[in-house]
């Protein structure tokens, strides 16, 4: 059996249109789609029978509900196991970069990796898969599993600072996993590999390409732009860089009409 779990945090009861196409296209690919958001009057409909959602206690950010639902999956029936999330809107070919993934040859991938380096960081090594979409084979899941029974969860469900939290969060689990899977001699890769593509670009190999190029990103086929982008680019942004709206972006490798319309739409009142 194959598995996606989208992670979703919001305070509607429903899923905004844009998580919603999102959601619906990782139905197309995975067998199985568990939707995982914080506890509140919520429903999920109009999705495939194999859509299903699980509300839970927010803590920990994305890892803490991830967390919470794979402990209630059969381990031993996943062949492949995927983690998503609501921080970007999905705009290009998820299947052809499915298709490279599995290409990769490794037991955990991502979309992009990263060697920024936070000030917080305990890591000599600070390469790491950034967490808005992994994939685990068989063997990636054994040691995600021993992964997760080795982390200290209660360190952060406890955390009520939410500046401490996402330190913890970012330096255990998005940093520590790929440092862990390294240490267990198996290397993650990415379809987009951020050194390479710094270096096309002349800049340090530490950027975050998904906040500084993602244009660029884009036109290369990723296929997902930042919801933190969209909401950084405000008034002054767009008149110092007219030819880099978000508007223009979505309207370009979104390709529906009326769903790039409606998108822009409901983002520009967010």
């Amino acid at each position: 059996m194959d598995c996606c779990i989208f992670v979703h945090y919001g305070q509607s009861n429903r899923l905004p249109m844009t998580d919603f196409y999102y959601v619906s296209e990782l139905a197309r690919y995975f067998s199985k789609v568990i939707v995982v958001t914080n506890s509140r009057d919520f429903q999920l409909t109009d999705l495939p029978q194999h859509v299903r959602l699980e509300m839970v206690k927010n803590e920990g950010y994305d890892f803490g509900m991830f967390y919470k639902v794979v402990q209630n999956l059969d381990w031993e029936q996943l062949a492949c196991l995927a983690l998503a999330n609501d921080s970007n809107l999905l705009l290009g070919d998820l299947g052809e970069n499915l298709r490279k993934g599995k290409e990769l040859d490794t037991d955990f991938w991502g979309l992009i990796d990263s060697f920024e380096k936070p000030w917080f960081s305990t890591h000599a090594d600070n390469f790491h898969l950034q967490s808005h979409f992994l994939v685990w084979n068989k063997k990636g899941i054994s040691i995600l599993r021993d992964f997760l029974q080795e982390i200290k969860v209660e360190e952060m469900f406890s955390e009520s600072d939410p500046k401490e939290l996402r330190r913890k969060v970012i330096n255990a689990w998005e940093i520590g996993l790929s440092q862990y899977f390294i240490s267990r001699n198996s290397r993650p890769k990415a379809i987009f590999e951020s050194e390479k593509i710094t270096s096309q670009l002349g800049k340090k190999r530490s950027l975050n390409l998904t906040m500084k190029h993602p244009a660029y990103l884009l036109e290369m086929g990723y296929p997902l732009l930042k919801k933190k982008y969209i909401q950084k680019n405000g008034w002054l942004d767009r008149l110092l860089r007219p030819g880099k709206k978000w508007e223009t972006l979505v309207s370009k490798y979104q390709l529906d009409a009326t769903r790039c319309q409606q998108w822009i739409s409901v983002l520009k009142k967010a």
